[in-house]
């Protein structure tokens, strides 16, 4: 896709997000897209939200995280097998877990599963997607997690 206008670009995209918001929308949930808010996914609300303060391209692959999430909470005891500690957190309102490794590791590993997850959702749905693109961005936001909990951790 090197070779072809950014108005081209863009409109694939756009359609790959048009068609990724009907699969969404199947699951009963719903999409906002907007400058003001942050990417994320919210099962309480049946929400999935997508920052457009990012590219077209970026803004797909940031939706195919967030599927991903949606995919791994949809079943509750497997949620809880893999994760743990964060299963924990939401049940008891036990915000003190947020300090403990094991919620750290919990919450790395599940990022990384959302982002393969949607990898995985893309290939289902044929929806195009530059791997090594979405690599990069797989990259960037899971050592965002990493960078955060480091700093905590040589704050103590």
């Amino acid at each position: 896709m090197k070779n072809i206008s950014k108005k081209l670009h863009n409109a694939i995209f756009q359609d790959s997000i048009e068609e990724l918001i009907e699969w969404v929308n199947k699951k009963g949930f719903s999409v906002q897209f907007d400058y003001c808010i942050q990417d994320e996914m919210r099962p309480a609300d049946k929400l999935i939200t997508v920052s457009t303060r990012q590219s077209k391209e970026n803004q797909f692959y940031s939706f195919l995280h967030e599927c991903g999430h949606l995919i791994l909470s949809k079943n509750e005891k497997s949620y809880r097998k893999k994760y743990p500690s964060s299963a924990k957190l939401w049940d008891k309102n036990n915000y003190s877990l947020q300090n403990s490794h094991k919620y750290k590791v919990d919450t790395v590993a599940e990022e990384i599963d959302a982002w393969r997850k949607g990898l995985e959702i893309a290939k289902r749905l044929n929806l195009y997607v530059d791997e090594e693109k979405y690599y990069n961005l797989t990259a960037k936001f899971v050592w965002t997690y990493i960078e955060y909990y480091g700093k905590l951790a040589s704050a103590w």
